[in-house]
């Protein structure tokens, strides 16, 4: 009875010491890299880039708004 509780303690302190370690916790971070250039057309010819830039919005927190075409 010692020998067959001890085997049956092992494979579950093994088996939980695997699924333990098998998940996302030790993969590292996913990091995209973008290499080569982009152009970026102007859809007309009244229209500038507006660089992106931090604004207040209407609850006053800071938000990030992306860069833009805006017509002038």
């Amino acid at each position: 009875m010692k020998i067959s509780k001890s085997i049956i303690i092992t494979l579950v302190m093994f088996i939980g010491l695997l699924s333990f370690n098998i998940g996302e916790t030790n993969a590292g971070p996913r990091v995209r890299i973008y290499v080569g250039t982009t152009k970026i057309h102007k859809p007309g010819p009244n229209y500038i880039w507006v660089e992106g830039h931090n604004k207040l919005n209407k609850f006053g927190k800071w938000v990030w708004v992306p860069g833009h075409w805006k017509r002038v």
